[in-house]
């Protein structure tokens, strides 16, 4: 608006600073303009999801811009992934910046990120250039975790195997004393007791031995399917944190217990999809 008002000011008075200074701001809105698409140029985009993705919960993903570039930086650019962005305000040549931003993907299953736009507001935010770049990453979105109060009871509907049986351990709460017999830590002797009666005297603790459980998706209470699936998905994760070994079950399928990192996800993997085929 500015460059207007002074163009036209030179062309009704012939007054040649004014002249001057309305080229030198056309002058500067072009450079403006091809240094924001060059700053567009050589650069790479790519999405990292974490190895878990809920339904409807905000997520971290990883953002990271690489710049292809031998020479030049890349200035000030925003990344755009859904309706939250990322600024990276310096990238240097050869090099690449990671940066987390925080999403949201509802619904369970597979779901691809298809596109991020890329803008770019150097060198002084006159104008914004913008593109929009593939990364094409497929997502599998887990059931979201909902806790149910019928499930919190020793013995809830749809767990096989749910309780645990307690034997002797080295940590955990006191559940007798016993004479020594020789070979139990020393920090397990009870040195009152063991005054009291003249002779040694040790506590024995109790340690959960991890019973596996097997949850029975037909079996757990729920309205409907996806209510089932998330019920599922809360047992699965509070389990295996609790060191509990895990499997699964239906009419259509069965999966041993296990409790590795890889189980969890092969389980979380089976809720999501499970009904999708």
């Amino acid at each position: 608006m500015i460059t207007l008002l002074l163009g036209f000011a030179a062309v009704n008075t012939g007054n040649n600073l004014i002249y001057l200074m309305a080229s030198a701001l056309l002058g500067f809105m072009a450079i403006s303009g091809i240094l924001g698409k060059w700053n567009l140029s050589k650069i790479r985009i790519s999405c990292t999801p974490p190895e878990e993705v809920y339904d409807g919960l905000p997520t971290l993903f990883s953002i990271n811009l690489k710049n292809n570039r031998r020479w030049l930086p890349v200035f000030l650019m925003e990344v755009t992934l859904g309706e939250q962005v990322v600024l990276f305000p310096l990238v240097d040549p050869g090099q690449s910046r990671s940066k987390s931003l925080e999403a949201v993907l509802n619904g369970r299953g597979q779901q691809l990120l298809a596109t991020a736009t890329v803008r770019s507001r150097f060198p002084i935010n006159f104008f914004i250039r913008s593109l929009v770049v593939q990364i094409d990453r497929q997502v599998t979105v887990f059931p979201r975790p909902l806790p149910c109060s019928d499930l919190q009871q020793p013995d809830p509907g749809g767990l096989r195997g749910a309780h645990a049986h307690w034997m002797k351990g080295q940590e955990g709460d006191v559940s007798h004393i016993s004479d020594y017999r020789g070979g139990e830590p020393l920090k397990l002797i009870h040195w009152k007791l063991s005054a009291r009666h003249d002779r040694l005297k040790v506590k024995e603790l109790s340690a959960a031995s991890h019973t596996p459980v097997t949850i029975d998706l037909d079996a757990i209470p729920g309205a409907g399917l996806e209510q089932r699936l998330s019920y599922c998905t809360y047992l699965v994760t509070r389990l295996l944190r609790s060191g509990r070994p895990v499997g699964l079950k239906s009419a259509a399928m069965e999966i041993p217990p296990g409790a590795t990192r890889q189980h969890k996800l092969m389980l979380l993997k089976t809720l999501a999809l499970y009904g999708t085929d």
